[in-house]
């Protein structure tokens, strides 16, 4: 049989795209799906957006939460599938055959883990669009870039292997569950060279922001996983985009 995917989207007030989030994946042309949907109480009209599909989706849990990475681990224990993929409320699948490639990659090789590759990053005001490819990463690459969360896709096994998401991060979670993965836990990876999703900059998350939870947050896990030599690069290149932030 093939293997089931669960697709988890967490969301708070996000009424002005969580429909176009849901049709993304009830589009799909892989039939093995869940669909999860974790919100965090959205006194929008999120809630009754999400209920014109209740029917299409597997599990719809509406109640507060502490954080992005609370609700994501709530869909981690509320899957049943084998491998779990992530899609934020304001975000799209690439096409419709993108969880159908994926799966493909991962019954080729039963060794894989966890399969990363490109996404198309938007920007909301301009609308202009650049792709955020990475097929080739050392560990270097993390002192100043990172995966998007949106193009990763993993197996269920490895979140009893390493561990869920850290929820005492508000904004870098995902940036230190994957560091944990590669580099504590050396997962088995693979690159997946077609575009993973459509994801629109400008959420919590977003380090152009250069809020101070932001940076804190980064030195706290780069202090865990890097050397003081990469600690103090990183802090140079923040004072940099500080600058030339306030420059412009």
């Amino acid at each position: 049989m093939d293997p089931k995917v669960s697709v988890i989207t967490v969301c708070y007030n996000a009424e002005e795209f969580i429909e176009n989030a849901i049709n993304s994946v009830l589009n799909q042309t892989y039939i093995n799906i869940e669909y999860i949907i974790i919100d965090g109480a959205s006194k929008d009209s999120t809630v009754p957006i999400i209920n014109k599909y209740k029917s299409k989706i597997t599990f719809f849990l509406s109640e507060p939460d502490n954080g992005i990475y609370e609700a994501m681990n709530k869909g981690i224990k509320a899957a049943t599938g084998d491998i779990l993929y992530f899609l934020n409320s304001d975000d799209i699948f690439y096409d419709e055959y993108v969880i159908e490639n994926v799966v493909k990659m991962f019954q080729t090789n039963s060794d894989i883990e966890l399969i990363y590759g490109p996404i198309i990053i938007r920007d909301p005001i301009t609308n202009e669009s650049f792709i955020q490819a990475h097929d080739y990463i050392t560990k270097s690459y993390f002192i100043y870039g990172a995966i998007c969360q949106q193009g990763i896709f993993y197996k269920a096994s490895i979140f009893i292997k390493c561990g869920l998401f850290d929820d005492t991060y508000k904004i870098v979670g995902d940036y230190e569950w994957v560091l944990r993965a590669f580099y504590k836990y050396n997962l088995k990876r693979e690159y997946y060279r077609g575009i993973i999703a459509i994801f629109r900059n400008g959420g919590v998350s977003d380090p152009n922001k250069l809020s101070d939870l932001h940076y804190k947050e980064r030195r706290k896990v780069m202090k865990d996983y890097f050397n003081i030599f990469s600690v103090l690069k990183f802090k140079f290149i923040s004072l940099c985009k500080i600058i030339l932030i306030k420059l412009e």
